[in-house]
């Protein structure tokens, strides 16, 4: 019974850490969110990263990844349209995705209705995720062909990338110290 009771315990820990580390990353996205796009409220930028936290599960995507492919395709501006004709967040191509889009999402009739945060990060994650496997998971392999092979914009994603994973070894690193000293009674 005891060995039971420890093991439980041991998961629970696990649980605990693993969520307050997916709660710290959704807080790293929030931050960097704000930080592009100043028009954004705390709220907004909360419910975005929450969206990208459900699309990162769903479709096995790093979550990190998603939210630096939104601030350089669409500096986080849900309304954002390019000269191209790509909408949205993660300004996903409505000429090239119209049929499969609707096929997904009923409700989606027409470009601007890609406008709506879920439907473009979730459609734009799958986009993301196909493009992953055709790389063979490669990251930088990946978002070159989200791109269609935009140089500029892949090292600008994964500095941003590299960015938002040295704030969760600063945070990592806080919240170990803290650990410790509660361990020793300080």
């Amino acid at each position: 019974m005891r060995k039971y009771l420890h093991a439980v315990i041991i998961l629970l820990l696990i649980a605990g850490v693993s969520s307050a580390a997916q709660n710290a990353r959704a807080k790293n996205i929030s931050a960097l969110f704000m930080k592009r796009n100043p028009k954004l409220t705390a709220k907004t930028a909360d419910s975005y990263s929450a969206i990208i936290f459900e699309a990162a599960e769903k479709f096995k995507q790093d979550p990190y990844v998603i939210a630096a492919v939104i601030v350089h395709e669409s500096t986080v501006n849900n309304r954002a349209v390019s000269k191209g004709g790509d909408y949205g967040l993660m300004q996903v191509r409505w000429k090239v995705h119209e049929k499969a889009i609707k096929k997904k999402f009923p409700r989606v009739k027409k470009a601007s209705d890609m406008f709506d945060a879920r439907t473009n990060i979730f459609f734009g994650t799958e986009i993301l995720a196909d493009c992953m496997k055709k790389a063979n998971n490669d990251t930088r392999g990946g978002i070159l062909k989200y791109s269609a092979g935009n140089e500029k914009l892949a090292n600008k994603v994964l500095a941003t990338v590299k960015e938002l994973q040295s704030k969760d070894k600063t945070t990592t690193k806080t919240k170990t110290k803290t650990l410790q000293r509660q361990r020793k009674g300080k």
